[in-house]
């Protein structure tokens, strides 16, 4: 009986064992997943906010475009033509007259004696 009692107890030990490091590895396993899923989770969540900037990256583009498209329309027209040669180049028409306004002229004496004249005084 004693030899009997002694297998029990012995498998007992082993079936403890084996239960152990089934029961380590199980839970080294569970962490292990556990970090990567958190690790995934974090790529994910980067992933997202790169989408949603490379999406508005592409419409900011888009607009852009569409501008350059409008300005390039409008470089082609004869009023930018003309508004580049008058300003940049400043050419006028042959017929045109051109007044320009006159700064930092001085009063001449004979104005000012003019002035106090004209009430007969």
């Amino acid at each position: 009986m004693s030899k009997g009692r002694l297998i029990a107890v012995g498998s007992l030990r082993i079936r403890l064992a084996i239960f152990a490091v089934l029961f380590i590895a199980v839970v080294i396993l569970g962490t292990a997943l556990h970090y990567a899923y958190k690790k995934a989770d974090e790529n994910l969540e980067k992933k997202k906010a790169e989408k949603v900037r490379l999406e508005r990256l592409i419409e900011e583009e888009k607009n852009r475009t569409v501008e350059i498209a409008d300005y390039r329309a409008y470089i082609e027209t004869k009023s930018y033509i003309e508004e580049i040669a008058r300003e940049v180049l400043g050419l006028v028409y042959k017929d045109e007259i051109i007044f320009k306004p006159v700064t930092n002229v001085a009063p001449r004496g004979d104005e000012l004696s003019s002035q106090g004249t004209k009430d007969g005084r």
